[in-house]
Parts: structure tokens; C-alpha cells; sequence
């Protein structure tokens, strides 16, 4: 069973993706997804929603983590859950997810912006 915690983040959500992303952690980024954005793209295409609403001060961003106990969990599960999560409970949001297996404990962690991407 995941212990999830949900955290609101005013600092700088280039730094927050750039941890979640980070391939020390994410096996090169192999165990990584986005949701609403594109790679390579997604601290701009984010920053960008947050001009369009007026949202660029206060909570930058929502960091998300999802831990398991070791060994109760594969790296390639922990993100496919992370990646149903988003889906269901954050639809049209912004997303980036990265599954860190450098800890004895898997945990899945993701900022969320903090509105919908306008459709």
C-alpha cells in the first residue's frame, strides 16, 4: 500500500522538475512520463499556463510522492500507478512523473501544476 503525500511548492518549478526528472534517480529518465506537456518543453509550457491564468506568484507548482515499502513494488508498476493517478485525479493538468530507485524504498514523485492546461 503507497503512502502519498501532497505538498504545495513556492519555489521554482524548473528545479522541482529538474528533481523529479533527474536520471541519477530515474534510471536515465527510462522511468519517466508527462502528461499535457512535451519533453524538454514542460517548465516552459508550464510557466506559460501559469501567465495565462495570472497564477505566477504563490504555489509554483504541487510535488506529489507516492512512496512504497522495499520490495513491495516494481520501478515499471510504481509508474504505471503514478501515471493512472494523474489520469483520473488530474485530467488536463500539467504533469511530469519520474519513479526514483535510488533509495531502498520506490517512490514515485511528479509536480502538478496547480490549474488545467486551457483545452
Amino acid at each position: 500500500m503507497a503512502v502519498t503525500k501532497i505538498l504545495a511548492r513556492k519555489g521554482r518549478l524548473d528545479v522541482g522538475v529538474r528533481y523529479v526528472l533527474n536520471g541519477d534517480k530515474t534510471q536515465e529518465q527510462i522511468l519517466t512520463a508527462r502528461l499535457n506537456c512535451d519533453p524538454d518543453r514542460e517548465v516552459r509550457q508550464m510557466l506559460e499556463t501559469k501567465r495565462d491564468y495570472g497564477k505566477e506568484d504563490g504555489v509554483q507548482y504541487y510535488h506529489m510522492i507516492q512512496s512504497f515499502r522495499p520490495g513491495e513494488i516494481t520501478p515499471e508498476l510504481a509508474l504505471e500507478i503514478a501515471k493512472e493517478f494523474a489520469s483520473e485525479h488530474l485530467p488536463g493538468y500539467q504533469t511530469v512523473i519520474g519513479v526514483h530507485v535510488d533509495k531502498e524504498h520506490i517512490h514515485a514523485v511528479r509536480p502538478d501544476r496547480a490549474m488545467r492546461k486551457a483545452v
